[in-house]
């Protein structure tokens, strides 16, 4: 039987919108190893221990083999498998240095669009799309076995979500701070406000959009500050 639990989380299409949902994610108490598995297999197929891991390990070998070659593997009631490509990233060579009376060295790839070829090609990842036809029959096994059990309580995972009735409130703490202190680091937001790092950083940034926060940005990435309007 499947154990399931409920964890509320931020709206990631407006985080700062105060809102969450709520999903469902499965409990994995346990994840079976090659072994297992094949031992599973063996239990459930005319095929005796040895011949069952022997062959799941051909099928990895052959599937590993013929993604290589065409890329795309369709595996009957199971799905499909594909190949995710590419390109390398290359640091700048240091130009080498040229001896006169020498040939010019070879050209090396230095990642941009124009040097781009086959040997700068890699494979990123395995895309796998599901058969229709496999996800139903494990529906259809969950579903006999009882209903699924829910566990870490109903309340589930529940996060800090700011207030954007406050929003103001703050804005107007770091005026003060910056009046005080002539700029701020968004480590220096979030203890002033109690935001996780994570939030301050997401409020500050539209602060610095707004005419009426009184505060803007200057600087990037770690060396960006926060100061007051008209003295950056």
């Amino acid at each position: 039987m499947l154990k399931y639990y409920k964890q509320e989380i931020r709206d990631l299409r407006n985080p700062d919108s105060g809102k969450t949902r709520t999903v469902y994610k499965v409990k994995f108490d346990h994840s079976d190893s090659a072994e297992e598995f094949a031992d599973y297999f063996a239990r459930h197929s005319s095929l005796g221990p040895a011949m069952s891991q022997a062959a799941l390990i051909d099928l990895v070998r052959c599937l590993q083999m013929r993604l290589a070659e065409v890329g795309s593997v369709s595996l009957p009631e199971l799905g499909t498998f594909s190949v995710a490509v590419r390109s390398k990233k290359y640091k700048k060579p240091e130009p080498p240095a040229i001896v006169i009376g020498e040939a010019e060295p070879e050209a090396v790839s230095d990642g941009s669009e124009a040097s781009i070829n086959a040997r700068s090609i890699e494979v990123d990842h395995i895309n796998f799309r599901c058969n229709k036809h496999f996800l139903r029959r494990v529906q259809s096994s969950c579903n006999g076995q009882g209903k699924f059990q829910l566990v870490g309580g109903k309340a589930g995972v529940k996060i800090q979500v700011p207030d954007i009735s406050k929003r103001r409130e703050r804005f107007a703490a770091a005026r003060e701070y910056l009046a005080r202190h002539h700029f701020m680091h968004i480590a220096d937001y979030a203890a002033l406000t109690g935001l996780s790092y994570s939030t301050a950083q997401r409020e500050l940034r539209v602060a610095a959009n707004l005419d009426h926060s009184g505060i803007v940005a200057t600087g990037s990435r770690t060396h960006r500050i926060y100061v007051l309007k008209g003295e950056d």
